[in-house]
């Protein structure tokens, strides 16, 4: 116990809250809070599960009784969720992330991990099936809504925050989705557009070039979204430009990358969107090209899949680097496979007996 003054101010500096601000928080004066910091009292045991919770530790935590041990524990934890996340088992991580509360509970970085992984098993329809039976999606939010009540911390808060902007449109409560988005920062206020301006030398290079590549990912996401939002007013043929304008936001700042890396995921599924817009237009040898597309990405990203990281090499973000070991999905199968079950749509009908989509599924019953 004689520690618990030092954690608990320990604990507020790092999360930088006042004095103050706790003493509202447990409605007693800020002046014991000064005398437990001080050594000179100690805090009423029936606080203790009340200030636990306000910093998002456990009771044990706060009173000393645990460390290195549980540090130890987290992190092998941590690797667990990493590797699940990296191979797309979102399930295992539900799991996982449930034990770990049953030990930690109000872990609020713990409370995130099993609230994002309950939002991206959707993948499929059998996938969105099975958590809506269960009730993920609910599950997710009253997560979120409980970190928001009492965590402290602005970086978690922050993605509670995303998480409720994300589902809220799905039971109901758009309204509040729209109104807890118009109270976050806007870009030019964001994390990455501080950093660009206050860093300077080769940080500030590196800075602008990840924000490049995220302002680009981002933009392409958008007009391929768009190509499907305006659908009742766009011709196939203008859907068909939009995606093709997004590809070649991707190809504006990797010229001098044969190989996309990480963004050729992001490529075989507009190669694939682009077939399927040339199916219905009918222009049958454009969905053999754009499907022969697709599967040159998708091995591409499958096959760099075990690698260590990988460095891009156009001169725009030559300092960027993506890490397949480290980057998660929501998905098992690999884009390989994915495009493989694409191809049995029934849009792809009319193709099925040309030579090259013949020797295209049987590339893809290998894998």
């Amino acid at each position: 116990m004689l520690k618990t003054g030092q954690i608990i101010k320990d604990l507020r500096k790092k999360q930088d809250v006042t004095q103050e601000k706790l003493a509202d928080y447990l409605n007693i004066s800020y002046q014991a809070i000064s005398k437990w910091e001080n050594g000179t009292a100690l805090p009423d045991i029936t606080l203790i599960p009340k200030i636990a919770n306000f910093f998002g530790v456990t009771a044990d935590e706060l009173l000393g009784l645990k460390g290195a041990e549980d540090n130890e524990e987290l992190k092998e934890y941590e690797r667990q969720y990493r590797e699940n996340n990296r191979n797309g088992r979102m399930l295992d991580n539900i799991k996982l992330s449930r034990e770990v509360l049953e030990k930690y509970p109000r872990h609020y970085q713990w409370m995130l991990n099993l609230a994002y992984p309950l939002i991206q098993y959707n993948d499929t329809d059998e996938h969105r099936r099975f958590g809506k039976e269960h009730g993920f999606l609910e599950e997710a939010i009253k997560i979120c809504e409980t970190i928001l009540e009492d965590c402290t911390t602005d970086s978690i808060r922050h993605s509670a925050i995303q998480i409720l902007c994300y589902s809220y449109p799905f039971v109901g409560k758009r309204e509040l989705a729209i109104e807890m988005a118009y109270e976050m920062p806007e870009m030019a206020l964001s994390k990455e557009a501080l950093l660009f301006h206050a860093l300077e030398g080769e940080k500030k290079i590196n800075c602008a070039q990840e924000n490049l590549m995220s302002l680009i990912d981002m933009s392409a996401g958008l007009i391929v979204a768009l190509s499907s939002l305006m659908k009742d007013e766009l011709t196939l043929s203008e859907r068909v430009s939009f995606i093709k304008t997004a590809n070649t936001l991707y190809k504006l700042i990797l010229e001098s990358d044969e190989n996309s890396l990480f963004f050729n995921c992001r490529l075989t599924l507009n190669y694939t969107w682009l077939a399927r817009l040339y199916a219905q237009l009918g222009e049958a040898e454009k969905v053999i090209q754009n499907l022969l597309l697709a599967e040159k990405t998708a091995r591409a990203y499958d096959e760099n899949d075990d690698l260590g990281e990988q460095k891009y090499q156009s001169p725009l973000v030559n300092r960027c680097t993506w890490n397949p070991k480290t980057t998660g999905k929501n998905f098992e199968a690999s884009n390989l496979e994915l495009l493989k079950k694409a191809l049995n749509e029934d849009v792809f009908n009319a193709i099925q007996n040309e030579k090259e989509i013949i020797d295209l599924k049987k590339r893809l019953e290998k894998i």
